[in-house]
């Protein structure tokens, strides 16, 4: 009997794997299917990064091999697919998934690609399949593109399924043999579910927006089943996939749902979702009771942009400022961690706005985590598009993907492809180094702590705005530090060999783990392994604009280095002759400009951190959105 291979490799991230979604959606709708069971098997599902050399004998007379293409392993894909062609030219070799483009380029660009698909891939592959085994004309098959008779072809579009038709991959116990077996018995299993399929908005830089499928929701019961596959067999981390996850009043009965399901099993432990736009009531409502089960992983209040002209380029309207402190204040009065997303090179930007709304998002209240992402030129988006590009002077380079925590790869052409946006019209090469080194020491110093009190103070107590202090400190490193700035070169020093083309964009440091570290991180393990040097360099920086005689100024300083939590920590009792943590407490009371003089002894707990291997993962890493870098000051008296 012929076989069918379905592959759709993912990272491992701290000995956790996603269970392959996509293809297991495949799996199940045409394993459902009568004709395709009578006359085909389906091989072991490929979902890792194995020696391209260690996958081929497993294949076992293959007829049609399946690549479900994301940015995170399309590199690996077209890889293994060259070696699968070369074993076994008769195999029919197909391409599909986010990463590829809707159009003929990868048949141009790569000849062991027989079938491309575009878009939603379960009836299509199940009609691939049937026109392989009856040798029939692919033309019929529509949303593909395959070579007939040396020409390139692409068959008409057609417009997504009916969702209910789709079979469930957990239900189907797709994935059954993968979680028993025991080859993967030290593995945490993380899962996918989606509710919904289609976005009802127009971001230019996301791939949703680039289709023309409508939005259409999965029947119910098939999203209970799915959360009772996944509480049964112990998944930890389950992300919705959803584009705007309370967008429908009937994500309350789910979430009420997964609550009560997390309170009976215990599992899963986190559930991640990318919140909709504009519902601010009820996201509000969806992340408080998920929070008070503590299923929550972070809560997104992301603007992307504060630049009303960048937002009106990319097809996005935003909450204003007001609102976005509103929101921040909201959920920090719920107690829930928050974090927000910018964009670094959007079409619009320049480094100005983009700096700019840095310090709003600080100014209206975002102090733990903020998100730099650099803009992806992603395959199937408006922005992709030559119209776009040539509008806006879009110019990107490729490096490969070197995922954020993912393990350190031998060959980077395992961590696949990343194509950044590096120039536009408004911001140029030199603009975008500029405004990403300023947004790693920001997210450094402010989100993760290492001078966040002592700017909070600078900002209440002597009104020098978030803008001014960090702009002239990141300056000030540029022109004049040297330990900073040499911890700053280090960790960016992949950048410019990136933006000449020659190299990839990451960074890495064994001390740390084998494992690739955001810059922002990475900035602030150099620094706090040597962090007597960066407050003695800093201070240099303060003397500018502070008075450093002034006992408030020395008593901030002295709480500030004691607030960072450092390994091998003991417990302390630290004296301060100022109330700072009711000061920090009150930070958001416009009335409370300075400090109470008060002399206050506090408690700062061991860390049981022995490593600063232990520390960059568990309290950097694992704890950044819990703000663990920064200690707890317990009162004595």
């Amino acid at each position: 009997m012929k076989s069918v291979y379905l592959v759709q490799p993912n990272n491992s991230l701290s000995n956790s794997l996603f269970l392959p979604y996509s293809v297991g959606c495949i799996a199940a709708y045409c394993f459902g299917d009568e004709e395709i069971c009578k006359n085909y098997s389906l091989g072991d599902l490929i979902f890792t990064k194995m020696p391209v050399e260690q996958v081929l004998p497993k294949l076992e007379n293959p007829a049609v091999v399946g690549f479900s293409c994301y940015m995170w392993n399309v590199e690996y894909n077209l890889l293994l697919a060259e070696e699968v062609k070369k074993a076994y030219p008769q195999a029919v070799i197909v391409f599909g998934g986010p990463q590829v483009p809707d159009d003929t380029n990868f048949l141009k660009d790569y000849s062991f690609i027989d079938v491309l698909i575009h878009g939603e891939g379960e009836f299509v592959f199940c009609s691939l399949l049937k026109a392989v085994h009856s040798n029939a004309d692919f033309g019929e098959i529509s949303n593909i593109s395959f070579r007939k008779n040396g020409e390139l072809v692409k068959t008409r579009r057609e417009q997504g399924c009916d969702l209910s038709e789709l079979p469930s991959p957990y239900a189907k116990g797709i994935f059954d043999s993968i979680i028993n077996d025991p080859q993967y018995a030290d593995v945490q299993f993380d899962a996918i579910i989606e509710t919904n399929r289609g976005c009802p908005y127009r971001c230019i830089y996301c791939s949703w927006a680039g289709t023309e499928e409508a939005f259409r929701k999965f029947p119910y019961e098939r999203i209970e089943s799915d959360l009772n596959w996944i509480a049964e067999n112990k998944i930890q981390y389950c992300i919705c996939a959803d584009s705007n996850f309370g967008i429908l009043d009937r994500d309350r009965q789910i979430v009420d749902y997964l609550v009560e399901l997390k309170k009976k099993t215990g599992y899963p432990q986190k559930f991640e979702t990318t919140a909709a736009k504009n519902k601010d009531d009820l996201i509000f409502e969806i992340n408080k009771k998920l929070d008070s089960v503590n299923l929550n992983r972070g809560i997104s209040v992301a603007v992307q942009s504060m630049s009303p002209k960048v937002l009106e380029i990319v097809g996005r309207k935003n909450m204003s400022v007001d609102n976005l402190a509103e929101q921040l204040a909201r959920y920090r009065e719920a107690g829930m961690f928050t974090y927000t997303d910018i964009i670094l090179g959007l079409p619009g930007e320049t480094f100005e706005s983009f700096s700019s709304g840095l310090f709003q998002v600080i100014e209206a209240g975002q102090h733990s985590s903020i998100n730099i992402n650099r803009c992806e030129f992603l395959p199937n988006t408006l922005m992709y598009s030559d119209e776009y590009r040539r509008k806006y002077a879009i110019k990107t380079i490729r490096s490969f993907l070197c995922q954020n925590h993912s393990a350190v790869a031998e060959d980077l052409r395992f961590g696949s492809r990343s194509d950044l946006v590096v120039e536009t019209s408004t911001m140029s090469r030199d603009d975008w180094r500029r405004a990403l080194r300023l947004s790693v020491c920001v997210q450094s110093f402010h989100c993760l702590g290492l001078l966040r009190f002592v700017a909070i103070y600078l900002r209440k107590a002597k009104n020098i705005a978030y803008h001014d202090f960090y702009s002239d400190l990141f300056n000030w490193i540029e022109n004049e530090s040297k330990f900073i700035k040499e911890k700053l070169d280090y960790v960016c020093q992949s950048i410019d060999v990136f933006l000449e083309g020659k190299g990839n964009l990451y960074f890495c440091d064994s001390m740390f783990g084998n494992v690739y570290w955001p810059f922002e991180e990475a900035l602030f393990l150099c620094s706090a392994c040597e962090i007597e040097k960066f407050y003695e360099e800093f201070i240099r920086y303060l003397s500018c604009v502070a008075d450093l005689n002034d006992e408030e100024i020395i008593d901030i300083l002295n709480y500030q280095k004691a607030a960072i939590n450092l390994p091998e920590q003991k417990e302390k009792t630290l004296s301060f002759k100022y109330d700072w943590p009711q000061y920090f407490a009150q930070l958001f009371n416009p009335d409370v400009t300075s400090p109470k003089a008060k002399d206050i002894t506090v408690k700062v707990s061991a860390n049981g951190v022995a490593s600063w291997e232990e520390y960059a993962r568990f309290v950097v890493w694992y704890g950044k959105r819990e703000e663990r870098t920064i200690n707890k000051m317990i009162y004595i008296n």
